[in-house]
């Protein structure tokens, strides 16, 4: 009895509205176009890249049914956008655009398109922002949640929009351990050495482009190098002449919020960050602490 009341309740909290929490209440609108698994457009003409959250794309595995998840739970429904960090994402001047910039990466859905958009009064502007969508029976439910349950899309924690990532993580686990979705293909699963070393010379690209796969990896620091502008740490199973790194350089090093890097020799971690090479050495690249968890300590 105490269970479904339980339910009972939670049911009628979504029909009342969304439930953003902390979270600063935003824009309405509907959402008339799906561009691929984590970024939409409303009949306001306002672009909304999805928070905390990142999408295959282009030709990487899974991109078409991420974009098929995001369709079936959102195209032409009322949505409500709540913001819990950066709100907008500019785009930056061609100068500063280089690998090692500390922008925020744009979303891929931003390319020019050759269909007619709305022009509404927000057109041209492109939103950070958690989602939450009104159903026909008048519920509502979080749109992030609803993606990382089905495994549509990957928990990406941004310097500037973490406010909910470790409820997300902790929603993904479930989703890894399930084998749902993208982690039940090949190109989504979690890297070793290894198979990090041949994505990442597969793409060989810069790890901070906003074309680079956004991946997750799972293996036992061998040495954690650190100097006074950046730290990497060289996971087991690399090969010799070209060991695998994981690295914070740059604007994320000078702000970096999570472990002490250098004291992580010999622990387990997990990982996730753009693939690349650099030097012709493969690497996946960190912005923030919540991008790195420590599973196991030296």
């Amino acid at each position: 009895m105490k269970r479904i009341a339980l339910l009972l309740f939670a049911a009628a909290l979504g029909a009342c509205g969304p439930q953003i929490g902390g979270l600063q209440k935003g824009e309405t609108g509907r959402v008339v176009r799906v561009y691929n698994g984590d970024t939409l457009l409303l009949d306001s003409g306002l672009r909304v890249f999805l928070a905390e959250v990142d999408a295959p794309r282009g030709k990487q595995g899974y991109a078409n049914q991420s974009r098929a998840e995001l369709e079936a739970l959102a195209l032409n429904r009322t949505v409500e956008l709540a913001y819990g960090g950066t709100r907008r994402w500019v785009r930056p001047p061609p100068a500063t655009a280089n690998a090692g910039a500390p922008t925020t990466t744009a979303p891929a859905s931003t390319a020019t398109t050759a269909r007619v958009e709305p022009t509404g009064p927000l057109a041209g502007q492109t939103a950070v922002a958690h989602v939450f969508v009104e159903t026909e029976g008048g519920r509502w439910f979080w749109l992030q949640h609803a993606l990382v349950g089905k495994g549509a899309v990957i928990v990406r924690p941004r310097r500037d929009n973490h406010a909910r990532t470790s409820q997300l993580l902790e929603v993904e686990a479930q989703a890894r351990a399930a084998q749902r979705g993208l982690w039940a293909q090949r190109d989504g699963r979690v890297l070793t050495a290894q198979t990090a070393t041949r994505a990442a010379k597969s793409y060989d690209g810069a790890c901070m482009s906003g074309q680079a796969p956004y991946r997750v990896l799972e293996g036992t620091v061998h040495e954690a190098q650190a100097s006074d502008t950046h730290a990497a740490l060289v996971i087991d199973g690399g090969s010799a002449d070209a060991p695998f790194s994981v690295t914070v350089f740059g604007d994320n090093f000078a702000h970096w919020d999570g472990p002490v890097l250098a004291s992580l020799t010999g622990a387990r971690i997990r990982a996730r960050g753009g693939l690349g090479v650099f030097d012709e050495k493969p690497q996946l690249c960190l912005e923030n602490g919540a991008e790195l968890e420590v599973l196991r300590a030296r």
